[in-house]
C-alpha cells in the first residue's frame, strides 16, 4: 500500500465504503492492503461515532432516559463488499495456481532437457550454448507453487554443478564463469550482511527471500570455495531470520498483554452492582468510572486477531447494561418525585383551604402537623422545588400573620419567655465564677433554654447571640470542642438544606435516635440500681457503668442540640 493510500483522511464511513466500491474487483496486492486499511478506518470511524453518542447520553439526562444501540446501519454494504473482493480473488488464486501448475511442468521438462545435456560428457562442450539457453529459459518461466520451489531449485543447482563439473572447455572460460558467480554471491554475503542491521526488518526479510531465489538462480562457483561462501550467506541469512522471528514474537506478546488489560477491564465493569447504586451521587461517580474505563480501554492496542473483536463485543455489551439499568434508575426516581410532588401539592390544596380559618388552637394544630409530614416527604422534580415550598408556606405565613394580629395576648407570653430565657443567660453568667463547673450543669441550663417558647421577635437574635456566647465559652473551658464541632457542622447542614429550599429531613431519624439513646439510659440506670443494692464487690462494674451512663447522657444532650437547631 502507498504512503498516499495510508495519509489519506475519510471525513465519515460512507466515504469509505464510496472507495471500497471503486477498488473491489481488483485483486493485486497493493489493492488488498489498501482495502484492508479502509476496513480499519471504517470500523475507528464507527467506534468515534459510539463514543460520541455516548458522550451526549451522558451530558443530557434526557438523552440518557432513551438512549438505546442502534446497529451500524452501513454494515451489512461493507461486508457484500468485502465478500465481492474475497470471491474476485478467490477466481484469481484458482487461476494463479492452475498457471503455477503449469509453469512447474515446464520447468520440469527443462531440468530433463539440462539434465540429458549435463550427462553427455563427450558432447557437454558442443552442447554450452543450448545449456546456457536452458538455464536462460528455466528463469523465465514464471512463479510456482512455494512447496515446490526449493526442490525446483536444488534440482537445478545439482544439475549446473554437474554439468560445470563435466565441461570441458577451457580453462580461461571455465575459470571466468566461477569467478564472476563468486563475485556476484560475495555481493549478496556483504548485502545480507547489512539486512541484520537494518531498522525496517519487515522490508529486510522481504529482501533476503529475493536474494535466496537470486543465490539458487547464480552458477557454481570453484569447488574449494563453495562451501565457505555459502556458510557466509546462510549465517548473516540466520541473523536477519532471528530478528523477524524475534519482531514477531514481540507483537504476540504486546497483544497478549493488550488481551489480559481488555479483559481485566470487561470483568471490572461487569463487577458493578447496578443494585447498589440508590441515589445520583452513587451513580454520578460510578459513570465517571466508567468512562474512565472506556478511555484506558482505548488507549490499549489490539488483541490477537482471533479475540479481539469477540472482547470488543463483551466490553460493548457490559457498558451497553450499564447504561441502560443507569436509564432505569433515572426512570424510576422520576416517578418517586412525581409522587413527592402531588403530596406536597395536596398538602398546599389543604393548607390554602385552611389559611382563613379563625379556629385558631384546632387550625395551628393541624398546619403544624402538615409542616411535619411535609419534612417526611422525599425529594421533587428540582424545577418545581421553589414555587411548591413559597406556595405552601405563604398558605401558612398568611393563617400565621392573621392569627398574631387577632391574638394580642400572646405578646405577653413572649415577653414572658423573654424573661425565662433573660435567666437562663443570667445563671450561665453566674456560673462564670463558680468553682467546680459540670458539663451537666450547662447541659441542664441547656435544656431549660430549649423549653422556654417563643420570645418578642425584635429581642429573638439579641438573646440568641448572648446565649451562644455563652455555651461556646463552656464548650471551650469545659472541653466539650467535639461535640460543638459536630453541632457547628450539623448546623450549616441546616443552613445549606434552608438555602436551597429544601426542608430539612433529619427531625424523624433524630427523633428515633433520642428514644433509643433513652431507653437505653433508662436500662443502665436500672442496672446500676439493682448493682448498688446487690453487690458488695462491684465497684469496678458500678464505675464502669456510671461512665457509660454518663456517655448516654452527652448523647442525649447532643441529639437534643440538633433538634434546637432544627428548630430555630
Amino acid at each position: 500500500m502507498s504512503e498516499q493510500t495510508e495519509s489519506k483522511v475519510y471525513a465519515n464511513r460512507q466515504e469509505v465504503i464510496d472507495r471500497l466500491a471503486e477498488i473491489v474487483n481488483q485483486t493485486t496486492d497493493e489493492v488488498k492492503s489498501e482495502i484492508n486499511y479502509l476496513k480499519l478506518v471504517y470500523y475507528k470511524l464507527r467506534q468515534q461515532e459510539v463514543d460520541a453518542q455516548l458522550k451526549a447520553v451522558l451530558e443530557d439526562d434526557a438523552a440518557a432516559e432513551s438512549y438505546e444501540s442502534k446497529p451500524d446501519e452501513l454494515e451489512p454494504r461493507l461486508k457484500e463488499l468485502l465478500n465481492v473482493q474475497k470471491e474476485a480473488r478467490a477466481v484469481m488464486v484458482e487461476a494463479r495456481n492452475r498457471e503455477m501448475a503449469q509453469n512447474l511442468l515446464r520447468k520440469q521438462e527443462i531440468l530433463k532437457e539440462m539434465e540429458a545435456i549435463a550427462q553427455d560428457a563427450e558432447n557437454v562442450g558442443q552442447q554450452y550454448n543450448n545449456y546456457v539457453e536452458l538455464q536462460k529459459q528455466f528463469k523465465e518461466v514464471g512463479a510456482v507453487d512455494a512447496k515446490e520451489q526449493n526442490d525446483l531449485w536444488s534440482q537445478y543447482g545439482k544439475v549446473n554443478e554437474q554439468f560445470y563439473d563435466a565441461l570441458k572447455i577451457n580453462k580461461e572460460l571455465r575459470d571466468y564463469d566461477f569467478r564472476k558467480n563468486l563475485e556476484r554471491k560475495t555481493e549478496l554475503c556483504e548485502e545480507a550482511e547489512k539486512l541484520g542491521e537494518a531498522a525496517d526488518i519487515l522490508a529486510a526479510s522481504r529482501r533476503l527471500q529475493e536474494m535466496h531465489d537470486e543465490w539458487k538462480s547464480i552458477g557454481p562457483v570453484a569447488p574449494e570455495v563453495r562451501e565457505e561462501i555459502w556458510v557466509r550467506f546462510k549465517a548473516a541469512s540466520s541473523v536477519v531470520n532471528k530478528r523477524h522471528q524475534e519482531h514477531f514474537d514481540a507483537i504476540r506478546q504486546q497483544e497478549n498483554d493488550n488481551e489480559a488489560a481488555k479483559t481485566a477491564l470487561c470483568e471490572k465493569i461487569e463487577a458493578i452492582d447496578v443494585q447498589a447504586l440508590q441515589t445520583s451521587k452513587d451513580w454520578d461517580t460510578q459513570t465517571a468510572a466508567v468512562l474512565q474505563m472506556q478511555a484506558d480501554w482505548r488507549k490499549i492496542g489490539f488483541a490477537n486477531k482471533k479475540v479481539n473483536t469477540q472482547i470488543f463485543e463483551r466490553f460493548r455489551l457490559s457498558c451497553d447494561n450499564f447504561f441502560k439499568a443507569k436509564t432505569a434508575f433515572y426512570h424510576s426516581m422520576h416517578e418517586e418525585q412525581d409522587a413527592n410532588l402531588a403530596k406536597k401539592e395536596a398538602l398546599c390544596a389543604k393548607a390554602e383551604a385552611l389559611k382563613d380559618s379563625t379556629e385558631w388552637r384546632t387550625t395551628t394544630d393541624m398546619l403544624i402537623n402538615m409542616q411535619k409530614e411535609w419534612k417526611t416527604i422525599g425529594a421533587i422534580p428540582h424545577k418545581q422545588n421553589n414555587a411548591v415550598w413559597e406556595r405552601f408556606r405563604a398558605a401558612c405565613d398568611y393563617f400565621f400573620a392573621a392569627k398574631e394580629k387577632a391574638v394580642g395576648n400572646e405578646k405577653n407570653v413572649e415577653l414572658e419567655n423573654m424573661a425565662k430565657k433573660q435567666s437562663v443567660i443570667d445563671r450561665l453568667n453566674a456560673l462564670k465564677e463558680a468553682e467546680g463547673v459540670e458539663p451537666q450543669q450547662i447541659r441542664d441550663l441547656m435544656a431549660e433554654w430549649k423549653q422556654v417558647g417563643h420570645v418578642p421577635f425584635k429581642e429573638k437574635d439579641k438573646l440568641y447571640n448572648a446565649y451562644q456566647q455563652l455555651v461556646d465559652y463552656y464548650f471551650d473551658k469545659l472541653d466539650m470542642k467535639g461535640q460543638r464541632a459536630r453541632l457547628e457542622n450539623f448546623r450549616e447542614k441546616v443552613r445549606s438544606s434552608a438555602a436551597e429550599g429544601n426542608a430539612p429531613s433529619e427531625r424523624q431519624k433524630l427523633q428515633r435516635q433520642l428514644e433509643r439513646l433513652r431507653n437505653d439510659l433508662k436500662t443502665y440506670e436500672n442496672n446500676l440500681g439493682f448493682l448498688s443494692a446487690k453487690s458488695k464487690s462491684g465497684n469496678g462494674m458500678l464505675s464502669l457503668m456510671e461512665r457509660k451512663k454518663q456517655d448516654l447522657q452527652a448523647e442525649i444532650d447532643e441529639v437534643i442540640a440538633k433538634l434546637n437547631i432544627l428548630d430555630e
